[in-house]
């Protein structure tokens, strides 16, 4: 079986509280498009800076989520401050 593909997405948004409201509101979202969360994280410095790191059903998921109609828009309606920084990867050792 071929190393499943993780992701790191980092972005600041405008509230954190508000904003895990909003992702935790998106799991159903999330799993139709085959995107498993393994974790959420702060920066020790700025509470509002957040990295989720997940992992991919397959290489478009992420591409398909941020498509889909409730995808961006949640993300906007969440607070999140522009693009997010994305990184995805495969796990070797």
């Amino acid at each position: 079986m071929e190393n499943p593909i993780h992701t790191h997405l980092s972005h600041e948004v405008e509230d954190f509280t508000t904003w895990k409201q909003h992702f935790d509101e998106g799991a159903a979202l999330r799993e139709k498009h085959g995107i498993k969360i393994h974790g959420v994280y702060q920066a020790h410095d700025n509470p509002n800076m957040v990295t989720v790191h997940g992992e991919l059903a397959h290489p478009d998921s992420l591409n398909n989520f941020m498509a889909d109609p409730d995808g961006m828009p949640s993300m906007q309606r969440a607070g999140v401050k522009g693009r997010p920084d994305m990184k995805m990867m495969r796990k070797h050792s």
